[in-house]
């Protein structure tokens, strides 16, 4: 693993109710050269004494997640960053989680330093790790047959932000985008941020499920797709 500079480190805060949970990922953290510094939590009732916090990502397993650990995430600040463990993804649980305006996931069976090291850079990066299971299911999903509802606005988009869109359903992050359109990352993030509240959706994951499918954004042949982060 390459050894992070003390400019690009984060710091890091986990809260899960399961101790061997927390005690394990403790032990992982300890590894990660990425990490500057972290604290554990017992659960989302402790975080609410550190939403204001200089926490830039945290770490939460789905599992854990109720009404008022999904307010909290809602509610961080805007620098602070939500990575989700995930411990399976059945059906039922694809609407939950992409429901909740994380920034990242990782599947708790792939979990060890090298994994959790980069999607801890990746989040930091401005990009949406994602198991490929999940993935799978997001995209199925958006290829279902889509049901127009009479009493939903129409989404109009500005020609810029139709280009943004296009790009984050090809996967790409903030600092890919601004490099593709010649644009600052700034201006891109608030770009972003005005297409999810457009589309009304939390996160990225949902914007493009919903872009997918409702025909928001139109693919050709020709084009290659990048790498996909999301």
């Amino acid at each position: 693993m390459a050894k992070t500079s003390k400019a690009c480190k984060v710091t890091v805060t986990l809260a899960s109710r399961n101790e061997f949970r927390r005690l394990g990922l403790e032990q992982l953290l300890q590894r990660i050269p990425l990490v500057e510094s972290f604290t554990s939590y017992e659960g989302g009732a402790e975080l609410a004494s550190v939403a204001e916090s200089e926490t830039d990502i945290f770490i939460i397993p789905v599992e854990d997640l109720d009404e008022s650990l999904v307010a909290f995430i809602a509610r961080l600040p805007e620098h602070s960053k939500t990575l989700l463990l995930l411990d399976r993804v059945s059906d039922e649980r694809v609407s939950r989680i992409a429901a909740v305006p994380a920034h990242g996931f990782l599947s708790e069976h792939d979990l060890g330093v090298e994994s959790l090291a980069d999607a801890l850079e990746r989040v930091s990066a401005g990009e949406v790790p994602m198991p490929y299971e999940l993935t799978m299911k997001l995209l199925r999903r958006a290829g279902e047959p889509y049901r127009v509802d009479r009493d939903r606005a129409p989404v109009h988009l500005t020609p810029r932000e139709q280009e943004v869109l296009s790009l984050l359903v090809d996967g790409l992050s903030n600092k890919q985008i601004a490099s593709r359109l010649h644009l600052s990352q700034h201006s891109v993030k608030r770009l972003v941020t005005s297409i999810l509240a457009k589309l009304n959706t939390p996160n990225r994951t949902l914007a493009v499920a919903r872009s997918l499918r409702e025909g928001l954004v139109h693919r050709t042949a020709s084009r290659e797709p990048e790498e996909f982060t999301a």
